[in-house]
């Protein structure tokens, strides 16, 4: 017997998708996650996939909060069926000394 779904794929209804514009130069990259992933993971998967200018921090910036590692993207009200889901990604100076969005948040 064949089944046609994998149980192993996460369902659509927890997948949202993020684009992340780069501040330095505009460039942008979509992302489709799950909403329960955390800043933090986003933040790894960016150093992979659309390098910040400085190699240890930059900011994500949604609707003019600066998100946290430690949170969620659905804590910040980034969820399927919302649009205008862009987030920034400052990047102009190396931001990792600052606490506001440091990946050195471990606390939960």
């Amino acid at each position: 017997m064949s089944h046609s779904k994998d149980p192993i794929i996460s369902t659509p209804t927890d997948q949202v998708s993020v684009t992340v514009v780069r501040k330095s130069d505009g460039q942008s990259m979509t992302f489709v996650m799950n909403e329960k992933t955390h800043v933090h993971d986003l933040k790894t998967e960016l150093r992979a996939r659309l390098k910040p200018r400085y190699d240890q921090g930059c900011r994500l910036i949604f609707r003019d909060k600066v998100l946290k590692g430690k949170h969620s993207l659905k804590h910040y009200g980034i969820k399927k069926g919302v649009n205008d889901q862009a987030i920034s990604m400052d990047d102009s100076k190396d931001w990792k000394s600052s606490s506001s969005s440091s990946d050195s948040e471990q606390e939960r």
